[in-house]
């Protein structure tokens, strides 16, 4: 049964209540956001469902329970990832941040300001924006204020889109002279990229190693087209666990399936963030693997500096 979250907190509740309360599910997968999924998720411990998610990856879905499970990696991985590779690859100490103000975008920021302080930079601007916003001028303009020498930003696809269409009118998107990094490259420009190529060329940032070629060659015989994104290899890893684990549970069960996910996480090959999909004891992704990537052409490629 599939139910639509709209990626925005309060549809996404609907949408879980209406799947445990009518449909009486007992199993929850799916999410893509933290601040629609974790609501989500305490609800589901609190009734006792088995919840897991992806692609979210804030900190704070580690102190929710034993019935919520990740196969994406959490924050604290990606705020340092991306704090190391803006810094060496940039040489730039004067840094301007710009996150979502939600669950996802505050857990994130934190993790790389964190980061980013323990190389010695300095964060001169820290914007955190709001979403569904049609104009984000002023916030951009308070993003070069103090005249950074390197961005670290975020977005979901409507806001990238957004945000940097405008800054590239403002003339605040030469890369060549101020670099952007951004840690959710797929998700952020997944409409730039269609729409305004140009624009975003030269932003560089992190992307989910490559999915499996297990994964990769069914979803082009079934769709005609290569996946958009490696972040939908994470549900097909989510549902692959859940099944396999409640065929060794034997029940339908959601505590008995929990308890079997870890025994076939152990040796379970999946198709995102490297393969390694063990979980650590909170239910959390400890293994996966993210690469450097820039966009040309159009497209997210790998980068070698």
């Amino acid at each position: 049964i599939i139910e639509d979250t709209e990626t925005r907190p309060a549809p996404g509740m609907d949408a879980a209540r209406k799947l445990i309360e009518v449909d009486k599910v007992k199993i929850i997968s799916g999410g893509f956001s933290s601040g629609v999924a974790l609501p989500i998720a305490k609800y589901c411990q609190e009734r006792g469902i088995l919840a897991v998610i992806q692609p979210p990856t804030s900190p704070l879905f580690r102190g929710v329970g034993d019935m919520i499970f990740l196969t994406n990696v959490l924050d604290n991985y990606k705020g340092k990832v991306i704090a190391d590779f803006a810094a060496a690859d940039s040489g730039k100490k004067k840094f301007a941040l710009m996150f979502m103000n939600n669950a996802f975008g505050m857990a994130l920021r934190e993790e790389t300001i964190n980061n980013l302080k323990t190389q010695g930079a300095e964060i001169v601007t820290d914007v955190a924006y709001e979403l569904n916003k049609v104009d984000y001028k002023a916030e951009l303009q308070r993003l070069f204020s103090k005249k950074p020498e390197a961005v670290i930003a975020t977005f979901y696809a409507k806001e990238g889109m957004v945000s940097a269409k405008q800054a590239y009118e403002m003339g605040l998107l030469n890369v060549d002279q101020v670099p952007w990094y951004v840690p959710e490259m797929g998700t952020s420009f997944a409409s730039g990229l269609k729409e305004i190529p140009q624009v975003v060329e030269g932003i560089k940032g992190l992307d989910p190693l490559a999915p499996g070629s297990l994964y990769f060659d069914k979803f082009k015989k079934k769709m005609g087209r290569d996946p958009f994104t490696a972040y939908a290899a994470m549900n097909y890893d989510a549902l692959i666990l859940i099944a396999m684990a409640a065929n060794f549970a034997q029940s339908e069960d959601p505590a008995k399936i929990r308890d079997n996910l870890w025994r076939v996480a152990d040796w379970y090959k999946g198709q995102s963030t490297g393969g390694d999909k063990r979980f650590d004891k909170d239910g959390m992704q400890g293994f996966g693997q993210y690469q450097h990537v820039i966009l040309k052409g159009g497209k997210i490629v790998p980068y070698k500096k």
